[in-house]
């Protein structure tokens, strides 16, 4: 990729496809754990349609079962070993045991309200400043490997969030604003800054394959998943 003569290099960065976090009785399952629902296998089997003819040199996720299944469809018949880096898992938030019943949608509906204070806090658990940092060292790490052209980045909604909060140079109280519907695509392009770094370049936000002017999406991700909780 090269712009005026300058060699550009390319991330990929995705959401995983859609899963369930709730069990059939409105209990919470572990996040950990959760693999796509079928609604989420097809999500990124239209990503990966939508992928087919990009080179990809390197692929990484979170390790979480989410991000492996769908890292995999979109790297299939290429080759590439898929890796994984912890930096890059979900932020956790508190037990939800712990909030009054009537509370908890309420709470899930606006878990990143608090993300613009300085010891805020997702759902009573990470603390999103501390959340950020860990994000943002994590992709400059991966950043500044000179290994790849051209890489696929598997994570979830609040790192994805953090990663574009980055390139965007503002922080995590913009958190709350950078939607990342299941199984979407954001780019960003990486050129040299003169003094041995990188400047990036946001091309893509929140693209969903499977419907890209959102004519069906209108529930913010958080929404998605007070959803999903009342269908069980």
């Amino acid at each position: 990729m090269k712009g005026q003569g300058t060699v550009r290099r390319r991330v990929h960065l995705v959401r995983h496809g859609e899963v369930a976090y709730f069990d059939r009785s409105g209990q919470p399952h572990n996040p950990r754990d959760v693999p796509l629902t079928p609604a989420g296998l097809k999500q990124v089997e239209a990503l990966a349609h939508h992928l087919a003819a990009v080179t990809i040199d390197r692929a990484v996720c979170s390790g979480l079962p989410r991000t492996r299944e769908t890292a995999g469809i979109l790297i299939a018949g290429r080759g590439l070993p898929l890796e994984e880096d912890e930096g890059f898992r979900e932020i956790r938030g508190g037990r939800l045991r712990d909030l009054p019943a009537d509370a908890i949608e309420e709470r899930l509906a606006h878990a990143y309200a608090a993300c613009g204070e300085e010891e805020g806090r997702f759902l009573g658990g990470d603390v999103f400043a501390v959340f950020a940092r860990r994000v943002s060292a994590a992709f400059h790490r991966l950043v500044a490997a000179p290994d790849w052209r051209s890489l696929l980045l598997v994570a979830h909604d609040g790192v994805n969030r953090a990663i574009l909060c980055d390139a965007l140079g503002c922080g995590p109280a913009a958190l709350a604003t950078l939607e990342q519907d299941y199984a979407c695509l954001n780019i960003i392009d990486l050129e040299p800054d003169g003094s041995g770094g990188w400047r990036p370049l946001v091309r893509t936000v929140n693209m969903t394959a499977y419907d890209p002017v959102k004519e069906r999406l209108h529930a913010t991700s958080m929404e998605q998943v007070v959803h999903s909780r009342r269908r069980v």
